[in-house]
């Protein structure tokens, strides 16, 4: 009996201060910057559309580590929009860019709110590490959601707000509050 007695304290001591440090580890400080790249020249801007970043969001399901629009890719009207969509997770994935009025869909849609801005295989998803590149003329000027098409997943909070600005001189990454 004395040796636990002695020993529990000594393993308490030795596990407490992990679990002290585990719990006073910084949270996210926010969007990467090194997401979104703008050339006023050419007025266009180059997002880094990341699917299932593990370790940053509560589900498995989101972009860029958000989920249920809490963030915003703000972009000049008329201007060019290249995402380039990377599926960091094991299950497959899609993007879509839909109107945000309305019911969110099951899955994806038959017809983008904005013409070219979905990925490959929006219904069925891109497999891990797979890629693809949307590119767009951001127009009309609106708000949009882009949303994984894949059956269940947007409606499981994958998705994040798109604005395209009429008065934006330059594009934005914005954490969105949830309503």
């Amino acid at each position: 009996m004395r040796r636990w007695t002695i020993a529990l304290p000594l393993m308490l001591g030795v596990l407490i201060p992990s679990v002290v440090t585990a719990q006073a580890a910084p949270a996210a400080a926010g969007p990467d910057p090194s997401w979104l790249v703008w050339n006023a020249t050419t007025k266009t801007a180059t997002f880094k559309l990341i699917a299932g970043i593990p370790g940053r969001a509560k589900s498995p399901f989101n972009f860029n580590g958000y989920t249920d629009g809490e963030l915003t890719l703000v972009v000049p009207v008329g201007s060019t929009v290249v995402m380039n969509f990377v599926n960091d997770d094991g299950t497959p994935h899609s993007a879509e860019v839909i109107g945000s009025g309305g019911t969110m869909p099951n899955m994806a849609t038959d017809a983008a709110a904005i013409p070219r801005a979905y990925s490959k295989q929006a219904g069925e998803g891109i497999a891990q590490f797979g890629t693809d590149v949307l590119r767009f003329t951001a127009a009309p000027a609106g708000e949009y959601i882009i949303f994984c098409g894949v059956p269940g997943h947007g409606l499981s909070g994958m998705w994040i707000r798109f604005a395209v600005s009429p008065t934006a001189q330059a594009p934005a990454l914005i954490e969105t509050p949830k309503p």
